[in-house]
Formats: C-alpha cells, sequence, structure tokens
C-alpha cells in the first residue's frame, strides 16, 4: 500500500535530508554487499561521459489548489487536540497511530506493512475508500476494512482485486481546526498577516517544485548512465538486492508481528515477483555499478569535509549527538564503510553532474 503522507510542518524534506534517509538505508548491493549470501557482482567498464546532454525537467506548476492543500495542513498541525480515549470511536479528520497488514488472495500484500504510522483520515485517492472506512473504529483496538483495488494501484497484477488490510488503531486524536482568518491561527503560525502566510506558502512551495526540478534532472542523468553501461545482472542478485530492502523495511515489523518462517518467505516472494520492483533493483544495481566504475576511472574520492557535512546531517536527522555518531564511525568498521560509501557515491554523482551538458527544457 502506498499513500501519501502529509509533511509535518507544511513543507518538504531537503535534497540534503533525502539523501541521508534514503541512500544511506538504500544503498545497493554493488557499493556495500554485506549479506551472507554468495552473488556474484559483475565488472563492467565505466560508461563514457562525452556528450552527456540532458533537457531540464521543467518545474511543476504551482496552482491555488496547491496553496489551499499546504494552509489546510498548517491548520492541522495547529489546531487544538484531544487525545481519545480507549474504546472510543476515531472520527473524521483525526490523526491516528496505526499498524497496517494488507491481504489478497489470501497473501500478504506487497509493500502494505505499515507500523507506527501516523497519518490523517482524509480521503486519499491513492487508495479509494481506506480512510473513508476508518470512522467508528475503535481506539485501541484492531480493525478490517475490505476494498477493491483501483486501476492506478503500484501492484499491477493486484489492480481490481479485492483486499483485505487489518488495522491496529494504537491511537487518535481529535482535531479542532481553527477558521481560516482566526486571529489566534495566526498567532500560532508567527507569520503575519493571511496574506503573508499565503506570500510565504507560495514561496516555500516554489522553492520545493526548484529543488524537485534539480532531482528530476539529476534522475534523468543517471537514466542516461543506465543506457550506457553494458552489464548482465544475475537473476540472484536482483534477488538479493531486493531481499536487503525487504529486510530492512518489512521484514522487522513482520517478525514482531510473528509471523512465521514461511510466511517471511512467503512476504519476500512478493516482492521479488512484483516486475516493477524487479526493474527498480536492477536499475539501481546498474547505476550503482555505474558509478562506482566511474569513481575509479576518474579518480574521485569524496572530500572529508564533505564527509563531515554529512555525518553532521545524519546526527541532526537522527537526533545522535555529533560527537557520539562520529565515535561510532570510528568504531564500527561495517557503519564507517557504508558512510563511505555514502559519500564515494555522493561524490561520484556530482563529477558526473559537473560533465552534464543542461539544455533548456522541451517545449
Amino acid at each position: 500500500m502506498t499513500t501519501k503522507d502529509e509533511p509535518k510542518g507544511g513543507g518538504a524534506r531537503s535534497l540534503a535530508e533525502l539523501h541521508a534517509l534514503g541512500i544511506m538505508k538504500r544503498m545497493p548491493a554493488a557499493f556495500s554487499l554485506d549479506s551472507t549470501e554468495p552473488v556474484d557482482i559483475p565488472t563492467v567498464t565505466a560508461p563514457s561521459l562525452d556528450g552527456l546532454t540532458v533537457a531540464l525537467v521543467p518545474p511543476a506548476p504551482l496552482t491555488e489548489q496547491d496553496l489551499v492543500d499546504r494552509f489546510d495542513a498548517l491548520r492541522r498541525q495547529y489546531a487544538d487536540r484531544r487525545e481519545r480515549k480507549p474504546g472510543e470511536d476515531v472520527g473524521a479528520g483525526d490523526e491516528v497511530l496505526l499498524d497496517v497488514l494488507g491481504f489478497a488472495n489470501g497473501r500478504l500484500l506487497p509493500f502494505s506493512t505499515r507500523e507506527d504510522w501516523r497519518t490523517y483520515v482524509v480521503a486519499d485517492p491513492v487508495l479509494p475508500g481506506f480512510f473513508e472506512a476508518l470512522p467508528g473504529a475503535k481506539v485501541g483496538q484492531s480493525f478490517g476494512i475490505e476494498l477493491k483495488l483501483p486501476d492506478t494501484y503500484a501492484v499491477e497484477s493486484l489492480r481490481g482485486q479485492t483486499a483485505r488490510f487489518l488495522l491496529d488503531v494504537k491511537a487518535a486524536q481529535e482535531l479542532r481546526l481553527l477558521a481560516d482568518d482566526s486571529p489566534e491561527l495566526l498567532k500560532r503560525l508567527r507569520m503575519g498577516s493571511l496574506t503573508d502566510v499565503m506570500r510565504h506558502l507560495g514561496d516555500e512551495l516554489a522553492r520545493e517544485r526548484t529543488e524537485e526540478m534539480d532531482r528530476l534532472t539529476q534522475e534523468r542523468v543517471m537514466d542516461v548512465l543506465v543506457e550506457r553501461t553494458q552489464v548482465s545482472l544475475s537473476t540472484a542478485l536482483v534477488n538479493e538486492e531486493i531481499r536487503r530492502r525487504w529486510a530492512e523495511t518489512e521484514r522487522p515489523i513482520l517478525a514482531r508481528k510473528a509471523f512465521q518462517p514461511d510466511e517471511l518467505q512467503e512476504a519476500l516472494e512478493g516482492w521479488q515477483k512484483d516486475p516493477l520492483t524487479r526493474a527498480d533493483a536492477a536499475r539501481r544495481l546498474t547505476l550503482a555499478l555505474a558509478l562506482r566504475a566511474i569513481a575509479t576511472r576518474d579518480g574521485v574520492q569524496p572530500e572529508k569535509k564533505a564527509t563531515d557535512a554529512l555525518i553532521d546531517d545524519l546526527a541532526g536527522l537522527s537526533g545522535v549527538a555529533r560527537k557520539d555518531l562520529g565515535k561510532a564511525v570510528k568504531e564500527d568498521a561495517a557503519l564507517a564503510r557504508r558512510l563511505y560509501d555514502l559519500a564515494l557515491h555522493l561524490a561520484t554523482v556530482d563529477h558526473v553532474m559537473k560533465k552534464v551538458k543542461l539544455t533548456a527544457p522541451a517545449p
């Protein structure tokens, strides 16, 4: 199940945060393989960077609805709240804390597992009917939702299938939203008048659109590198890359839910058999091999200043003291290796981006 989580504070994560939170946890096996599974990692020839020309991805247009949605997110964040008591009904618009497992055809739905998921009881077009069924569920109890998966569901083979989601409603807060022009709301926002608030949100969204344009442009460059890289990936290597991601995300939750070994294996196979997941894993492996080969060919090394800045970012995001994280890196060879791999990955991407000729977006 992939649904959209509403950003807290009305803002999106920066690119630095996305790098630190995402790449470190999902470093492809070709960069840092710590599995005990015997897999062969192929050697590739570094793709040429000559004539690397890519059109900029234009920023998505900013609409009035975007501003309204962001303002509504702020209203929810700064709303008056009341913790609902165990056994009390969840209400529409509540903020809830959920554990979720999804099933279809007697099997666990790939990517449906969530633990301590904090979200709002607000309709989401990604999974119609899911949040609409939550009002009336009891806080502190389990609850089931049965619905037909939409034609846009992420796992293509499951579109149109009937699914059942089992939820543990761990907590809920009733929100009392302040009026749009409430003086108390403006006081809490600390941004001035309502006009000032909307101007601030417009600027914030514009910055996010620019960051998104940069990210998508970079992804387009990486796609060209993948296209230029000649490599044959074994089924075992792709399976292992998917297994690593599954083991870091879904497996710990299922283990805490007392899933048996055969059920865990079935859940893993659900990931490994999904065509889009396999394609994504193959792309990430190919890109990792290409970047590693480019780093070797061109003598790319992460600068100490950049590595130190990365540790600072990770310390800030994890809440671990900078000194403690630095000490852990020195004492844990595996952690130090992953940090180096991440720093090398970022340095190589930066090296590639400096070689690219970026052209105006296509009309």
